[in-house]
């Protein structure tokens, strides 16, 4: 029997129901004429979660932050032509940081290609250098095979994009007109729908697993039988309590001090954390800790360390650095690096079942106690300060929030004040950023992602300049009602310049890097209808911040700082704390 249909619709239906089959969720879509058949797939499938959104960027950095919460892939879709330009920032951080998205651009037909058609661009694999799949879908057929084909390649792009190279993947799906559901493009046999349904066990898709490097895993269990010099870091990362867990008895079993840079999670674990030193970056700004400490090898898990001054201890051609992750991502500059690609979890319960015991390093009691010391440092110059500074405020929010929240932190400023000084308090926060390519752009929208799948209060802790970057999404948090509280932390500028060494250079860092806004952010917060108020006091933000844990509704919380003010007050606590460290290891004998 001889059925009308419209092939776009068909075409459709079968990668989103395919999709939806794999365990696809959510959905962010921004709308669109020739991305039409694509929507409203998505909109009749009833297992599928929408959000739109007008903007794109926004669009693809809420995505992100939907697919970081619920570490799953997560679909975005727009329209032809520039839109599908909007979507690029978003895909560089998925790609750099490994989160998955599936990435549907609706397109032109390629005829029309440098022809001066109408939203027409060059759209074939646009995302080439930050993409981990890529396939163009050509113009629907609607013959078995085609079918079939497709419904094989949406499988494999999942997997792909959930687990065997984690990241965004990219449809590029072309459609000729007519786009609306209720034209027809063609007559075919009924029992050919029956073939576009998808597959309800999905098709197993052949991937090569690489076997973890055995020979660096037999290197490093060597360093640890023989050295009493050793280090753990641990950079941003998807971990879990297991992970942590057998990290700390990694760590105490070989007497191994663990830098944790406080975008990993670790310094708000719940449980003790006896090796763990939070004030890393404090001991790296003495020469005297890097000559006397001098690591022989160092255990890297996720990604690189927010602080620059870690390339101190891995620059050294003497340390040797075992780089361990999943995939076998990530280098470090001049150093001898062994990559063990191994699930970080799996790796730590075979070397600490290793049947041989270490006796305890000295120097660790000694890293240990200098730890301690900084930490009353920080709290009488930077914490107690009169004054409210924006160290002081990020301090402030994570101790007065409720345990199990969820903060994305902000880049530039925010993002090192929190690894510089953030202490450790076991409430088991989940910390999240956007470090992969570590841009300003898209922190909210992130950030609006992550809060609309919470159970939990989520925070954002952000800087004007990120904040002016991404202030469209104001619309959409305001629309969906998302719970999600802002700290703004407003110096009027792009101060992280101030401590860099272009500072020394007075008109031009005023003129090109400073770029005050002088904006008066709480009328055009109050513009989109979302609750403001201005932080004056410490008191007042801990007060505010306690009542805020049970909020329903958006808020943005701005706090005015003096930037050089702020400045002054980490200055003055870098060089209480090298002088600490150094007079503390004086008398220390290598």
């Amino acid at each position: 029997m001889q059925i009308k249909v419209n092939r776009n619709f068909i075409w459709s239906n079968i990668l989103v129901d395919q999709l939806a089959e794999c365990g696809v969720k959510y959905a962010c879509i921004s709308p669109g004429s020739r991305s039409t058949p694509l929507t409203y797939s998505i909109s009749q499938n009833s297992r599928i979660k929408t959000f739109v959104h007008i903007d794109e960027r926004s669009s693809g950095f809420f995505a992100l932050g939907l697919a970081k919460k619920s570490n799953s892939p997560v679909i975005i879709l727009t329209t032809s032509g520039t839109a599908t330009a909007e979507l690029y920032p978003a895909i560089i951080e998925a790609y750099q940081n490994r989160v998955p998205l599936i990435v549907c651009t609706a397109d032109r037909p390629s005829y029309l290609r440098n022809t001066g058609a109408n939203q027409t661009i060059n759209q074939d694999n646009i995302y080439k250098n930050h993409i981990r799949f890529f396939y163009d879908a050509g113009l629907p057929n609607l013959k078995t095979k085609n079918i079939n084909k497709f419904k094989e390649i949406v499988v494999k792009a999942f997997n792909i994009a959930n687990s065997t190279d984690k990241g965004p993947v990219h449809f590029n799906l072309p459609f000729e007109k007519p786009l609306e559901p209720d034209s027809f493009t063609d007559s075919i046999e009924e029992k050919i729908l029956f073939e576009t349904l998808a597959e309800e066990n999905p098709i197993k898709v052949s991937n090569k697993v690489i076997p973890p490097n055995k020979k660096a895993i037999d290197t490093l269990i060597s360093f640890l039988r023989k050295s009493n010099r050793g280090l753990i870091t641990v950079g941003a990362g998807n971990f879990d309590q297991n992970f942590f867990k057998l990290l700390n008895d990694c760590s105490l079993k070989f007497s191994l001090p663990v830098f944790a840079d406080a975008t990993s999670g670790l310094r708000f674990y719940k449980s003790e954390f006896p090796n763990l030193i939070t004030n890393y970056d404090s001991f790296l700004r003495s020469d005297n800790f890097i000559r006397i400490f001098n690591p022989k090898y160092i255990i890297h898990f996720g990604r690189p360390l927010t602080s620059p001054r870690f390339e101190k201890l891995t620059t050294k051609k003497s340390v040797n650095i075992f780089i361990v992750n999943k995939f076998g991502d990530f280098r470090f500059r001049q150093s001898i690096n062994y990559i063990i690609n191994s699930d970080e979890s799996v790796l730590l319960k075979k070397i600490t079942t290793e049947k041989f015991n270490k006796d305890t390093e000295p120097l660790l009691n000694e890293i240990k106690n200098i730890d301690l010391l900084l930490e009353e440092s920080k709290n009488k110059i930077l914490f107690n300060a009169n004054k409210i500074n924006e160290v002081q405020i990020i301090s402030e929010v994570l101790t007065s929030i409720s345990p199990n929240s969820n903060v994305m932190i902000g880049n530039s400023v925010p993002i090192r004040d929190l690894d510089l000084f953030s202490s450790s308090l076991k409430k088991d926060i989940c910390i999240y950023q956007n470090r992969g390519a570590s841009g300003i752009d898209g922190i909210i929208s992130t950030a609006s992602g992550i809060a609309s799948l919470s159970k939990t209060p989520t925070y954002l802790i952000i800087g004007d300049q990120s904040f002016y970057y991404d202030m469209n999404t104001l619309l959409t948090v305001k629309k969906l009602k998302i719970p999600l509280l802002i700290i703004l932390i407003n110096n009027n500028g792009g101060a992280i310049f101030k401590s860099l060494p272009i500072a020394k250079h007075k008109k031009v860092l005023d003129k090109f890097f400073l770029t005050p806004t002088n904006l008066d952010f709480g009328k055009i917060i109050q513009a989109f209808g979302i609750d403001y108020k201005e932080i004056k006091t410490k008191q007042e933000l801990i007060n505010h911040i306690k009542v805020s844990n049970v909020r329903k509704q958006p808020a943005v919380f701005e706090i005015k700082t003096n930037s050089d003010y702020s400045l002054s007050l980490r200055k003055k606590f870098w060089k209480t704390a090298i002088s600490t460290i150094d007079n503390y290891l004086r008398e220390y004998e290598v």
